[in-house]
């Protein structure tokens, strides 16, 4: 399932927020992400407006999460920004597709979408939150990427990898990086 940016904005400022446990601004919440401040604070007026999220006016004023983390559900925020949004829906006033005629489908695609949700719902923002916040995201630029010559120093394949980033147990393929820390596996 694919979320819309606006639902990818929201869960980034809740964890933030259920991580913080303290007043936060748009745009520190904005700058620690690099994302648009501006579209963040349409999403955290949206989320204030169906009770997650508080806003305190003042000098120490900011936003902040309006209800315990332990009781506000991935699944409840997720269905709350994507306004209930099923698979193969289509918008509103467009004709539907020809995967309609097909019952079958459309309800197999319909259950997964079920499980997804339900999954959803078990995890709350204070799972997400529990280790506190993740290191800043670091843009990735053209001097720190390797080239394609360059390859990461070949492992012996006995060894096993201990990077925060895979699996403990994984063995190392010593293969070229292909961003946010992963290398390529050889399955």
């Amino acid at each position: 399932m694919r979320f819309k940016l606006q639902t990818d904005y929201g869960l980034r400022a809740m964890v933030y927020m259920a991580a913080k446990q303290a007043n936060c601004t748009t745009d520190e919440i904005a700058s620690y992400y690099d994302i648009s401040s501006a579209h963040l604070g349409r999403v955290i007026r949206r989320l204030q407006s169906h009770g997650f999220v508080k806003a305190i006016r003042g000098r120490r004023g900011g936003v902040r999460l309006d209800r315990d983390p332990e009781t506000v559900t991935l699944g409840e925020v997720v269905e709350t920004l994507e306004q209930g949004a099923q698979p193969l829906d289509p918008p509103h006033g467009e004709p539907t597709n020809g995967i309609d005629e097909n019952l079958r489908l459309k309800a197999v695609l319909r259950r997964a979408h079920g499980l997804f949700v339900n999954y959803l719902n078990k995890v709350t923002m204070a799972d997400l939150a529990s280790e506190g916040l993740p290191p800043k995201p670091q843009p990735q630029t053209m001097e720190s990427s390797p080239s394609q010559h360059e390859t990461a120093p070949q492992q012996s394949s006995d060894t096993v990898s201990t990077s925060p980033r895979e699996p403990i147990g994984v063995p190392s393929t010593g293969g070229t990086p292909t961003g946010y820390g992963r290398t390529n596996l050889p399955y």
